[in-house]
């Protein structure tokens, strides 16, 4: 069960939204209630658990 490009390219996002949280949104979105910044935020991390969990079609357990 190994991982293919797109569970790395979510795997790559998640980190890099972990790196960028204290730079973005910890100072800009949480201090003016910039609800616009928030919500990209959820939605860019909804997108990469989703891009990590994707099933590898290599994969033929069953």
């Amino acid at each position: 069960m190994g991982m293919s490009l797109i569970n790395w390219i979510g795997f790559v996002m998640l980190i890099l939204a972990l790196l960028l949280n204290e730079l973005f949104l910890g100072m800009n979105a949480w201090y003016e209630l910039n609800m616009g910044a928030i919500i990209v935020g959820i939605v860019y991390l909804v997108v990469g658990a989703a891009l990590t969990l994707w099933p590898n079609a290599g994969d033929t357990a069953a």
